[in-house]
């Protein structure tokens, strides 16, 4: 029996740098988005292709999470990796991937790890709500991947619901799903793509988190506010 999961792109009104720096942060997701097709395997391999990218995929998903390859197929191990630490996984899946879109700028990472989270739990009987769905695709992305980002993208995409726009406190994780006012005009969203596709892992992503941490720590030096270590640092902290 094939499976198919659709894992949709977001756009963030308010967001960007704002949820790692546990703000608030508000997004929706659209119609457009990855889809996974896959089967379940008879055993414990996985075997992936993709419809963007070249290249073949194949591990056990039962062994220990492997260092990064270096290839499309990480994010499928970043899925591994952060649903192992919590489950015991037998049973791995044949599928293809493949985008709508051009890869970046509206969080196809976390689209694709979702996906992945959602089909190797649905392989192995393992039943997640949506916000262990958003969170284990973070920490796939955060401590697999190495993007140290916020729930932003992995929250629009689980959490989301049709004609409703997000609201998340990254800060206490505290969210609402406001609904679309009846007198409200209707309206068109326009997208632009570039020509250009990206990385956030080849961008200075990680450059600007570390920024945001120090800016947050320097102001409160000089405001003679007590410190903390600067990974324990964040914009919230500083008080308006």
């Amino acid at each position: 029996m094939q499976y198919h999961i659709f894992s949709p792109y977001r756009v963030c009104p308010l967001g960007a740098h704002v949820d790692h720096q546990r703000g608030i942060v508000t997004g929706f997701a659209i119609d457009k988005g990855v889809d996974l097709l896959f089967d379940v395997a008879h055993d414990s391999k996985v075997t992936l292709d993709s419809e963007t990218f070249a290249g073949h995929v194949e591990f056990d998903i039962a062994a220990p999470s492997l260092v990064r390859q270096g290839n499309w197929g990480d994010y499928a191990r970043g899925a591994k990796f952060a649903l192992q630490k919590r489950f015991k996984l037998t049973t791995g899946i044949t599928g293809t991937i493949k985008g709508s879109l051009p890869v970046g700028g509206l969080s196809s990472s976390a689209a694709v790890l979702i996906a992945y989270v959602m089909a190797f739990a649905k392989a192995n009987n393992i039943g997640l709500e949506a916000f262990e769905v958003m969170k284990i695709a973070s920490e796939a992305e955060r401590e697999y991947i190495g993007l140290n980002n916020g729930l932003l993208d992995q929250a629009c995409i689980a959490l989301g619901r049709k004609d409703h726009l997000l609201m998340l406190d990254c800060e206490s994780n505290e969210y609402r799903l406001i609904p679309k006012a009846p007198n409200m005009p209707e309206f068109e969203l326009g997208i632009f793509f570039s020509g250009l596709t990206r990385s956030l892992m080849s961008s200075d992503y990680n450059l600007r988190v570390s920024e945001c941490k120090t800016a947050a720590w320097i102001v409160q030096a000089y405001e003679n506010v007590p410190l903390r270590t600067q990974d324990k640092t964040f914009l919230r902290d500083v008080p308006e």
